[in-house]
């Protein structure tokens, strides 16, 4: 049978366009898609790329500066510590009121007033002494944590006086010079507790 010319470009156009299509679904589609996936890898590790190079600089910075980090975390455990008062705080007190020229009776502690962040512990001290001697005494409490050139010099812990209740010796005036003065004083102490928990001391209603 023989093929006339207008069937012959219709035959022609039907192979075209399988061909075309064949091209097109087989190997051009697959080829854009895979294309389209590897810029969107690329724009992924690219972005991956950035934030590990700011990454980078930040633990540079981290590790020049980590030496003053250590030492800030060491004066700020002094400062305000995250367990109960330990003897060597004790200690430190005594050495304070002996420096002072003050005589030390002793100190006790109160089970903290938990709160958040910071948790209060009482400390009650006794001693006795002159009175120029008591304000020496507190000086040196103060002293403890001083704010000079924007930064803070911590040699002891952070505390308050919540109140002192001076009383006068029976003793008479010798040389003008007043009898010593008994001094019971209640200062507190800072703990930090910002689950608001201190360790050792047992939770409300338990």
């Amino acid at each position: 049978m023989k093929l006339r010319g207008r069937e012959l470009y219709i035959i022609a156009g039907v192979v075209l366009a399988v061909i075309c299509a064949g091209w097109y679904f087989l190997l051009f589609s697959p080829l854009q898609q895979k294309s389209a996936d590897l810029s969107t890898q690329e724009a992924d590790k690219q972005t991956e790329l950035q934030q590990a190079q700011a990454d980078l600089v930040r633990l540079e910075g981290m590790k020049k500066s980590a030496p003053q980090t250590r030492a800030d975390l060491v004066r700020l455990k002094k400062l305000v510590p995250a367990e109960l008062a330990e003897p060597g705080f004790i200690v430190e007190l005594n050495q304070t009121a002996k420096a002072s020229g003050l005589k030390w009776s002793g100190v006790t502690t109160a089970t903290p007033a938990v709160g958040t962040p910071f948790s209060v512990q009482p400390f009650n001290l006794t001693f006795t002494g002159k009175y120029f001697d008591v304000e020496d005494f507190l000086w040196r409490l103060e002293d403890y944590v001083d704010y000079r050139n924007q930064d803070f010099l911590v040699t002891g812990r952070l505390f308050t006086v919540a109140s002192m209740q001076i009383s006068i010796g029976t003793g008479t005036p010798q040389n003008g010079v007043s009898p010593e003065l008994t001094v019971s004083m209640l200062i507190n102490g800072f703990i930090w507790s910002p689950n608001g928990a201190v360790p050792g001391v047992a939770a409300e209603g338990q």
